[in-house]
């Protein structure tokens, strides 16, 4: 572990626990540190960024999220702790939780369902209900940071 990250992880306990599950920022390789994000003499940002918000810190190494998107996805645009956890995370991509249940925190099941019922309770009836695993949502709504797609307003392409 690098040895900047040592001595913040020192004081900053919950932050130290978030790293060390599966998926987290590559603080221990050695590719980044507490500081590539955080102004560790202070800032007058919130959580001590060193950029003005937490989307703007994100967008330094993750500029192809940025957009802008003729499609947006407003949680993306509002925040990107919406939907991940920027020290680490039990899920790929420091998700929060895996979809379905992250997508259902703001878009209701009704007339969409995301549970498998059975052959024919989807679009396209007779399809089996197999595109509701694995990528659950994302099987179907692949751009969740926006698309610019003419025919991308349900982030599709």
């Amino acid at each position: 572990m690098d040895r900047q990250a040592a001595v913040c992880f020192g004081c900053h306990q919950e932050q130290r626990a978030e790293n060390s599950r599966p998926f987290h920022h590559p603080v221990e390789g050695n590719l980044m540190n507490c500081a590539s994000c955080h102004s560790p003499h202070g800032s007058a940002n919130d959580f001590e960024l060193r950029r003005v918000s937490l989307n703007d810190t994100c967008y330094t190494c993750h500029a192809e999220k940025r957009g802008p998107y003729l499609w947006e996805h407003a949680p993306v645009t509002e925040d990107c702790s919406n939907c991940h956890v920027p020290h680490g995370s039990s899920q790929p991509a420091l998700l929060a939780m895996r979809a379905p249940l992250l997508c259902q925190q703001c878009h209701s099941q009704a007339g969409h369902p995301s549970l498998a019922y059975g052959p024919g309770s989807l679009p396209g009836a007779g399809q089996p209900s197999a595109y509701l695993v694995a990528g659950s949502c994302l099987n179907c709504h692949s751009q969740v940071h926006g698309s610019n797609h003419p025919s991308g307003s349900k982030l599709t392409r």
